[in-house]
């Protein structure tokens, strides 16, 4: 087993509270992120990669994450984020290498925690080291070792009553357990991006604008006043493409602020057919800047 040190510096804030509204903390009201959402991101991206290469999907583990230093915090729609630098460290068989590398490149732009459609979450990862160690060692030997990985930095150690309530967390399959199964597990075909202007600077006003302009477009109406499809339903257009309760966007949003009326956004579409790229490019203005595939993570294919 290969274990990859790992440093995440957020561009963008995240959260990570269980449905609370509160970022988890330890208890010296340090921030921190869960193994579970870190496992169940990278677990993810890398089950798709594997089936977009016809392999197996690799046996991940990863460690919570730490925060690094001092964080920015941030409250959002009555919600706490963080922003800063975060440790945390991946245990994979060295024949998945590859494909948990992807996923780390991936994750980058898919972004870390929740709300990663508003474009939260947004980092650059680096591997700052590696080590090979029984399957049973690695992970817990990360704690007492962190400072081999961080240098000089704080390290934020979680504190047992933190952890006793994530397990209590996952017993219940509460929250990210079934964010999970609302994520897209479907192979990598394309990840178009597409940049434009617009006055809209709040990402959660830009999604709502975003949805009614698809409505309009494709002339769809739901059946009350509300704009989503409700679950359990086969979903509209819209919805397949921008979400709803239970199926997770595949149109992150991600607004910059700059000098001036107007904000940079950026829209990355996972997996559209033509026919949703053309609506958003008609209803946004915005233009393609960047189309990747599965060569861009993988860059051998996979194949061995």
């Amino acid at each position: 087993m290969l274990a990859l040190n790992c440093v995440a510096e957020l561009k963008k804030p995240t959260h990570v509270g269980f449905g609370t509204g509160r970022q988890v903390r330890d208890l010296r009201r340090k921030p921190f992120i869960p193994s579970i959402v870190l496992t169940t991101q990278i677990s993810n991206l890398s089950l798709r990669l594997a089936k977009s290469v016809n392999r197996p999907a690799p046996s991940v583990r990863v460690s919570d994450g730490f925060l690094m230093g001092k964080e920015k915090m941030v409250k959002v729609r009555g919600q706490e984020f963080f922003q800063g630098q975060i440790a945390f460290q991946v245990q994979v068989p060295e024949d998945s290498l590859d494909i948990v590398l992807g996923a780390l490149k991936l994750l980058q732009n898919f972004g870390i925690g929740a709300n990663t459609s508003m474009g939260f979450g947004y980092c650059a990862i680096k591997v700052v080291g590696t080590s090979i160690g029984e399957s049973e060692e690695v992970i817990p030997r990360f704690n007492p070792k962190a400072t081999e990985l961080i240098g000089d930095g704080e390290f934020s150690l979680p504190s047992s009553f933190v952890r006793l309530a994530q397990q209590i967390f996952n017993r219940l399959k509460m929250n990210w357990s079934s964010w999970f199964r609302a994520m897209e597990t479907g192979v990598i075909e394309r990840i178009v991006y597409l940049a434009g202007e617009t006055e809209i600077k709040n990402p959660f006003a830009y999604r709502g604008w975003l949805r009614s302009k698809l409505l309009e477009l494709w002339e769809i109406e739901h059946g009350s006043r509300i704009t989503v499809c409700p679950p359990r339903v086969t979903p509209c257009k819209v919805c397949k493409l921008m979400g709803r309760m239970g199926d997770k966007s595949r149109v992150i949003v991600r607004t910059f602020e700059r000098k001036g009326e107007e904000a940079v956004v950026w829209l990355i579409t996972d997996n559209p057919s033509d026919e949703e790229i053309d609506a958003i490019k008609e209803v946004t203005k915005a233009k393609v800047v960047r189309v990747e595939t599965v060569a861009d993570y993988l860059p051998t294919n996979g194949r061995r």
